[in-house]
């Protein structure tokens, strides 16, 4: 459902440092220290290694912020990887208009996007942009997904970190069942005999490379590794192992491959 990943450098003043649970240094911004009354942010909170600025009251979102007070840990518990995030600035913002505005002079090609994640100078930092609307929530988890995703490996191939970002996107009570990509995939595998191509996933090599039928199958795909056949969640860390020890890593395709006979069916029997 998100679109967008800039490869763009820019440089962070660090907003946190987190050595504890995600709820550990709170607090808000505003009133004495006459930060968020002399701009446009309505509050600021810091939030382990969170900022996040608001053109209105995040009371407004409050399931939103304690979401991402989790988020860190439950990503960590479920891919079995270590974020280290140093800052990651999240903007919300009242409308589309004021959306626009702010990125129009910094990062204009997300103008056309609902949200937007733009990865920082070190690949501990990033900022999130996201404006007012009914698929706000979901927006800032799947966006906040990629930029703590990106602090636990030196790069993501684009399907993985998207596939990933639409499994997070999710309320935590939601994510096995309640996507409504489930529901999609199994149409599919009903009424258009529907097969999964992870080589084909492979071969996307930028994000404009993505369709929307992309994303929902990178999202089926990976929730067979996380809720599949134990042979396919070994695939997978074996996978995150090989990227992070910086070796050129094999192909994830044929790492399931040799692991479970007769992939493609095992995937479909398994979303259907």
């Amino acid at each position: 459902m998100r679109y967008v990943l800039l490869t763009v450098c820019l440089i962070l003043i660090a907003a946190a440092s987190v050595t504890a649970a995600p709820w550990s240094r709170f607090f808000t911004r505003g009133g004495g220290r006459g930060h968020a009354e002399n701009s446009q942010w309505a509050e600021e909170r810091e939030l382990g290694p969170y900022l996040i600025r608001s053109e209105f009251s995040l009371q407004d979102v409050h399931s939103l912020v304690q979401d991402l007070g989790d988020l860190q840990q439950d990503l960590e518990e479920t891919l079995r990887l270590q974020c280290q995030p140093e800052s990651i600035q999240i903007h919300l913002f009242q409308s589309k208009r004021s959306y626009d505005h702010y990125l129009r002079a910094r990062w204009p090609e997300g103008m056309s996007r609902q949200a937007l994640y733009v990865p920082g100078a070190e690949t501990r930092t990033g900022r999130v942009y996201a404006y007012r609307q009914r698929d706000l929530e979901t927006d800032v988890r799947h966006e906040t997904t990629h930029a703590l995703l990106h602090t636990a490996l030196p790069y993501v191939p684009i399907w993985i970190d998207e596939g990933l970002a639409e499994y997070f996107e999710m309320p935590a009570s939601m994510r096995e069942k309640g996507h409504p990509h489930r529901k999609e995939l199994r149409d599919a595998i009903r009424y258009q005999r529907w097969s999964p191509s992870i080589e084909g996933l492979e071969g996307k090599r930028k994000l404009l490379d993505m369709n929307g039928k992309d994303y929902r199958d990178s999202w089926g795909i990976v929730h067979f590794l996380l809720h599949g056949p134990k042979e396919a969640r070994q695939a997978l860390d074996i996978y995150f192992e090989e990227i992070q020890s910086g070796a050129r890593e094999t192909p994830l395709s044929q790492l399931l491959r040799k692991r479970i006979p007769n992939l493609d069916q095992a995937i479909i029997d398994h979303l259907k």
